[in-house]
């Protein structure tokens, strides 16, 4: 299942320039802290704008950074909840680059890639989302790595690997967040 475009845009309102690929991310307005787990933080923010204003909101997310310049994001991974229904969102952020057309895949270790339509890209990144769903979140907290795979208009097929190392608690977490 596709997550509604809206989700996304929920998310880059939310978190705007944080989410720019090539850069750290400062610390947004509004945020109420950072727990870490291994490789996944959870952060939590009360956005003053848009949509969401005065509502806590959280997410976990993985900057996977590049080989040859550790300050350097190669793609960014988000999970967080969505929509009416609290569906769990699994937002993809690659390099502005990227070939939209080719999208993205998603694997966890050897299995099943779950493909991901790159929905738009800005000047600072492309990104894209799916449903994670519970088969989805069961290879990621058995799992080791995940696999991004996508295309970059100048340097051709591109694999950028996300440690799922502390996903499980960083989940657990997140659903105690209640956001």
């Amino acid at each position: 299942m596709r997550v509604a475009l809206s989700a996304v845009a929920v998310a880059l309102a939310l978190f705007g320039p944080t989410l720019a690929l090539g850069q750290s991310s400062p610390s947004p307005s509004g945020a109420t802290g950072t727990q870490t787990f291994k490789s996944w933080s959870l952060d939590c923010l009360v956005p003053k704008t848009g949509e969401g204003a005065g509502k806590q909101v959280c997410f976990i997310h993985h900057e996977a950074r590049t080989a040859s310049d550790a300050a350097a994001i190669a793609a960014r991974v988000v999970v967080r909840h969505s929509g009416a229904d609290r569906k769990l969102a699994l937002i993809v952020q690659v390099p502005p680059n990227s070939v939209q057309t080719s999208g993205i895949s998603v694997a966890v270790d050897a299995n099943k890639a779950y493909p991901v339509a790159i929905q738009a890209c800005l000047p600072k990144f492309c990104y894209g989302a799916i449903e994670m769903t519970v088969d989805l979140q069961g290879e990621a907290k058995a799992g080791l790595q995940m696999n991004l795979s996508f295309a970059a208009k100048d340097k051709g097929p591109q694999q950028v690997l996300v440690p799922l190392a502390g996903i499980t608690a960083a989940l657990a977490a997140l659903e105690k967040s209640g956001s």
